[in-house]
């Protein structure tokens, strides 16, 4: 029997979720992310998150960041709090206002459980992050991707190379792109499939020539990179390209240039981390 979990302090709302299921499906109410451990893999079939419980954002990194594959793949429906932009979230599959009808709610969730009738779904694992540009969310995020590549075959030497690559994309959008400024977001999206992992990193700035910040990676050293810094700008830096293309086995900027994206082969699909490492 599919379980639907239920972490909302609406009594209504559980109530109208046991009606909507008619005895095909358990609803199982939790005030815990403890709780919500006992009923996660056991046929869980959707997850309900009221953004109103103090322990919905760690429950939402239960579900979608720490989850083996199955509940990693869940659907989650998240009850908005008082309706703010939150600073940091995770974005689930579904969001509702909280003043909407529990029954809408319901039947919504019936939806989704019909949807997924014989749907072969893409991905292992999915995630999409929006936050204000502040140092405490960009490391936030960086723990979060690291806790991410933790669950994949990467080898230590490659999640230490992923994790550096990723942090400086991020750096990189919050610097350039978002100037630091906490009134501006910055979106992540990451995804995982059987053969590899692909990363969006998107700002909201107005974006570079990214076919010349490519091209000269290509060009020059990252020493002789490095010492034209030194002698023509006050910041030495930008290695960040060429940590990247050394690390992904593929680069992609929009039109803009202020979303990239990172892919990396997983372990024997014929990538770099197949290659043999540099000492």
């Amino acid at each position: 029997m599919d379980t639907i979990l239920a972490a909302t302090p609406n009594g209504a709302l559980v109530q109208a979720l046991n009606g909507a299921a008619a005895g095909r499906r358990k609803v199982v109410p939790v005030r815990s992310v403890v709780e919500a451990e006992r009923v996660l893999g056991r046929d869980c079939g959707v997850a309900i998150v009221d953004a109103r419980c103090d322990f919905a954002l760690d429950l939402l990194r239960k579900i979608k960041v720490d989850g083996p594959n199955g509940v990693a793949r869940m659907p989650v429906v998240l009850i908005d709090g008082d309706g703010s932009h939150a600073d940091f979230q995770i974005l689930t599959e579904e969001r509702v206002s909280p003043t909407a009808d529990a029954r809408q709610v319901a039947q919504l969730v019936e939806d989704i459980f019909e949807r997924r009738k014989g749907r072969r779904r893409l991905f292992v694992q999915e995630l999409a992050l929006e936050f204000a540009t502040t140092p405490e969310n960009t490391e936030k995020a960086g723990e979060l991707f690291d806790a991410l590549v933790g669950m994949t075959s990467f080898g230590d030497h490659d999640q230490v190379a992923l994790s550096s690559t990723f942090r400086e994309a991020l750096g990189n959008a919050a610097e350039h792109g978002n100037h630091h400024d906490p009134k501006m977001r910055v979106r992540i999206l990451y995804l995982r499939d059987e053969a590899k992992i692909c990363v969006v990193v998107t700002d909201e700035g107005e974006g570079f020539d990214h076919a010349k910040f490519l091209q000269r990676a290509d060009q020059v050293s990252p020493l002789d990179h490095t010492r034209s810094r030194r002698a023509n700008e006050a910041r030495p830096g930008g290695l960040g390209v060429f940590i990247m293309k050394k690390t992904c086995d593929g680069i992609v900027f929009n039109d803009k240039g202020n979303s990239i994206f990172l892919m990396k082969l997983l372990p024997g699909q014929g990538g770099k981390s197949d290659q043999p490492q540099e000492e």
